[in-house]
């Protein structure tokens, strides 16, 4: 099991966001998809893509990683991620 997913290593790997939503010290929580947050990080076109997701929300409830929904094109359906961790841990430890 894949230890907690850190933002500094989320940007090592995908570059910063397109397009944030809320902040780490934001009071309001909000939720989509089920998921509970105060942050979002929205990607398109990240770069190494575990996925091969044209785009990619990531979801954190301050430093906390929430999940990650992702679309594999342009106009297709939201999907949640759940392989982030272990593909996050893998290119990590090469």
């Amino acid at each position: 099991m894949p230890g907690p997913i850190l933002r500094n290593v989320v940007v090592k790997f995908f570059g910063t966001p397109n397009h944030t939503e809320g902040s780490v010290n934001e009071p309001r929580e909000r939720e989509e998809y089920g998921m509970k947050f105060n942050e979002k990080w929205n990607y398109r076109g990240p770069r190494n893509d575990p996925a091969g997701a044209v785009e990619r929300s990531i979801y954190w409830r301050r430093y906390d990683y929430v999940g990650s929904m992702i679309r594999k094109s342009k106009d297709g359906e939201w999907q949640k991620d759940d392989n982030l961790p272990q593909a996050l841990t893998r290119a990590a430890c090469p």
